[in-house]
């Protein structure tokens, strides 16, 4: 048994993969085989794989094993399933849905060293208890989705039974759903210039007025640095994103949401005079350099603290709470107040036209009033005949009216 780092870099995968297992195992006709994995990141991802692969081998073929030479664990088709769904996401994403799974799947199913072995009683069994300790309808349908993934793919891999999953539904919403936070998390131009006097912390007030004037998500204010800021120009450039959804260390900065999110944002005159005085100021920091983060030079903001710092201010002010995100959809509604389309929001947010409309049609008053303002055009326009697009008189002797 042997754990190694391949030693050719240019064997490496793109996103640094290198470490690999490489053993030898007796198959189920007593034949010696060796068996090299795939890459993977981390040494211990790489002894993880060998330990499952091996304890998997020994369930199946062990010498004294009357088992049926089809078995595979929870564990080992778990894992498996967990490489390749990686595959598909980038980092932070997958081990933001990696600690998801390992709370609600992996920890009920781990103890089965046949998947055969799990029934359908045990799914409902298991949907029960998922029932009575998530409260949101769409937290619990979104962890059966993930649920119903695995099992598929133990199905098209492994030969497991796939009514498992065909009769594993979905929970129904029988009440209202919950308002799309869009439609409650922000505030007004008012409640924000009555919010700010409250920010006895001139930082916080800096950043708290960017968020607000510029839409940027957290983590993209976060990451950004003073090279992607142009204060002759009047712009920033949005290039990262801040993440602590990473496997190997504690945070860092990646490649923003979407291809979309990598955008110019125009500053506003005000807001560019409070970021030319707040350069001016961190200039005068030893080592000041253009790589400099914008909000806390060298040491970024953690976003509990900014969070801590945010509510702190927003019960001191007394006034409707909003959640950091909360900021973002506040941009949005002004702009869609000042009379700007979905085309101007989309391209200012790093979003595309579609899921803007789709987030915040309740905020554009106009395309609500088209379909009654449609219907009062068409009552009138009195003596005229709609024919496809056209509107003509309609004649008096016409045999629309016999």
């Amino acid at each position: 048994m042997a754990v190694r780092q391949e030693k050719n870099k240019s064997k490496w995968t793109k996103d640094g993969r290198s470490w690999y297992f490489d053993t030898y195992y007796i198959n189920e006709f007593g034949e010696k085989k060796e068996k090299k994995s795939k890459l993977f990141k981390l040494k211990r991802e790489a002894e993880d794989a060998e330990r499952i692969f091996l304890n998997n081998i020994d369930n199946n073929y062990g010498t004294n094993s009357s088992k049926s030479n089809n078995k595979i664990s929870f564990e080992y088709s778990y894992y498996d399933w967990l490489e390749f769904k990686k595959a598909t996401l980038k980092e932070p994403s997958y081990v933001y849905i990696k600690t998801i799974l390992n709370k609600w799947i992996y920890k009920k199913f781990k103890y089965y060293e046949d998947i055969n072995k799990i029934t359908s009683e045990k799914i409902i069994e298991w949907k029960n208890e998922l029932n009575k300790e998530c409260s949101s309808t769409e937290y619990r349908n979104k962890i059966i989705g993930y649920l119903k993934e695995y099992l598929e793919y133990c199905f098209e891999n492994f030969g497991l039974d796939k009514k498992l999953f065909l009769k594993l539904q979905f929970f129904k919403i029988t009440t209202r759903s919950k308002k799309n936070d869009a439609e409650w998390n922000f505030w007004t131009y008012d409640q924000f210039q009555y919010f700010l006097p409250f920010v006895d912390n001139e930082f916080y007030k800096l950043v708290y007025s960017f968020l607000y004037y510029t839409g940027l998500r957290i983590g993209e204010m976060i990451a950004l640095k003073w090279r992607y800021v142009n204060l002759e120009k009047k712009y920033i450039r949005v290039e990262f994103s801040f993440t602590n959804n990473l496997e190997d260390k504690p945070f860092g900065f990646v490649d923003p949401k979407t291809e979309n999110s990598i955008r110019i944002v125009e500053l506003d005159d005000e807001l560019l005079e409070q970021l030319k005085k707040h350069y001016q100021s961190e200039r005068k920091i030893y080592g000041f350099n253009e790589d400099y983060l914008v909000f806390g030079n060298v040491k970024h903001i953690a976003p509990t603290t900014f969070r801590r710092y945010l509510y702190k201010y927003i019960e001191k002010a007394n006034i409707k709470k909003i959640t950091p995100h909360g900021f973002r959809h506040s941009h949005v509604s002004l702009l869609i107040n000042l009379g700007c389309d979905s085309r101007d929001v989309a391209e200012r947010i790093g979003d595309t036209v579609e899921v803007v409309e789709k987030t915040y049609y309740h905020m554009f008053p106009e395309k609500k009033k088209v379909p009654t303002n449609k219907l009062n055009e068409l009552k009138l326009r009195g003596n005229y005949e709609v024919t496809g697009i056209q509107v003509t008189k309609k004649a008096e002797n016409s045999a629309f009216y016999t």
